[in-house]
């Protein structure tokens, strides 16, 4: 077997480049479940035509199932989509080769292509069946970059990953389940921008400086004041327009713990939009290192998943799954569902945490042992009205929204209200 592909100045016998290509097939055996039969050589051209910014065909290549390869990769439209989103990005490369891999192989027979009256045809069959592939290959490939986007809290480099084949299988698994994607889509256009700022500061006069201001605090003077004549400082002194720094310091504000009714009433587009909103804020946690917890509840509470401030990949795959799996049924029992996450986090003690409440409201709320319970906690809550209202909520909540069109616009107010 060939030990040469058909990509100019790559050196397919280099460490580097057999670690690339044993990557790709690793990942693409666990998504097939079975060994693969391909030679190395396939798997790290495609590799290398996905993640290098200029490949070059190798004309007087022999190997012509590597050719057509990466002749349909980088003169397709579909190719040169894909192309778009890989280059120089091995984490992305190494999917989009691994997704194409195993489509190949689920679709073809696997002959070897061998000189023969019917070379010609057969040239061509592989052609469109590579060209079917890469079709394939972009259409999971986008929604495996929306899965990873919205884990990743629209920030890269936030969760802790070792594993760049358990990585991809967890989000590749994410990105096949069509009720992690219904989701998502209510999430597809907001942007980093939307959810926040990932540094949140706050004035304080022994914190960083970060920039000038006009007044009489001379604790914080500038260099340049001490400059001035003595009758002119103490002009500026009393009309406060002495020049100061500004400063501040990061701001560490305490958990979100976010409260979903699952109850019947909630069933169909309600519960759907709910879940969004628990994504967009565990995104708004996840960027401004906040400890995130979401527990559902009907009649009764059901499991608490936490995730702390640098997750694992894995945790917030499990958090997901357990997202996209709950389903309405039952009755509703707030009060008992904010005593609880009360008391989770009177005994983690953790510090001014922010309950967010979704719920359609169809429930009497006791109002005294919930008020206590906050002030006890220090707590701040935040009651999200899914086409309901409810006045004892609305007396208990710090915030209190009213959503009446379950669309983005309102995924966004939700988000903007916890600071």
């Amino acid at each position: 077997m060939s030990t040469q592909g058909a990509l100019r100045g790559v050196e397919y016998l280099n460490p580097l480049t057999q670690y690339r290509g044993l990557k790709v097939k690793k990942l693409a055996e666990a998504l097939s479940g079975s060994s693969l039969r391909l030679g190395d050589p396939v798997l790290i051209d495609t590799y290398y035509s996905l993640y290098l910014p200029a490949p070059v065909l190798n004309e007087e290549s022999t190997n012509v199932l590597c050719k057509l390869i990466v002749n349909t990769i980088l003169n397709s439209t579909i190719g040169q989509r894909i192309r778009v989103k890989t280059v120089l990005e091995p984490f992305l490369s190494t999917i989009g080769a691994a997704l194409f891999i195993t489509e190949y192989v689920k679709q073809s027979s696997m002959r070897p292509l061998e000189p023969s009256e019917d070379r010609s045809r057969s040239i061509e069959s592989h052609s469109d069946l590579i060209e079917k592939t890469l079709e394939s290959t972009s259409r999971e490939l986008e929604r495996f970059i929306e899965v990873k986007r919205v884990v990743e809290g629209l920030e890269p480099g936030t969760l802790s990953v070792f594993s760049t084949e358990d990585y991809g299988l967890d989000l590749l698994r994410l990105a096949r389940s069509a009720d992690v994607m219904a989701i998502l889509n209510a999430l597809r256009e907001i942007k980093a921008d939307d959810i926040g700022s990932l540094r949140d500061y706050i004035v304080f006069k022994r914190g960083e400086k970060m920039g000038f201001e006009l007044g009489f605090d001379v604790e914080r003077l500038a260099p340049r004041s001490l400059t001035y004549p003595e009758e002119l400082f103490y002009t500026r002194l009393a009309q406060r327009r002495l020049l100061l720094y500004t400063k501040m310091t990061r701001r560490k504000p305490g958990g979100v713990y976010v409260l979903v009714d699952k109850s019947g009433s909630m069933s169909g587009e309600k519960i759907l939009w709910a879940k969004a909103v628990t994504l967009a804020l565990y995104m708004k946690t996840l960027r401004s290192r906040r400890d995130f917890r979401v527990r559902f509840f009907n009649s009764q509470p059901y499991s608490l998943h936490s995730i702390n401030r640098k997750p694992r990949a894995s945790e917030v795959v499990a958090l997901f799954e357990y997202i996209a799996r709950v389903k309405s049924s039952g009755g509703t029992d707030i009060t008992r569902a904010l005593l609880t996450a009360l008391q989770d986090i009177s005994v983690e003690e953790s510090k001014e945490s922010t309950i967010v409440l979704i719920t359609d409201g169809i429930d009497r709320v006791s109002e005294k042992p919930v008020k206590l319970m906050l002030e006890k906690t220090k707590s701040r809550l935040i009651v999200v009205m899914v086409m309901g209202d409810n006045k004892s909520l609305e007396k208990l909540a710090d915030t209190y929204l009213r959503v009446v069109k379950l669309d983005r616009g309102e995924v966004l107010k939700v988000v903007k209200a916890v600071t």
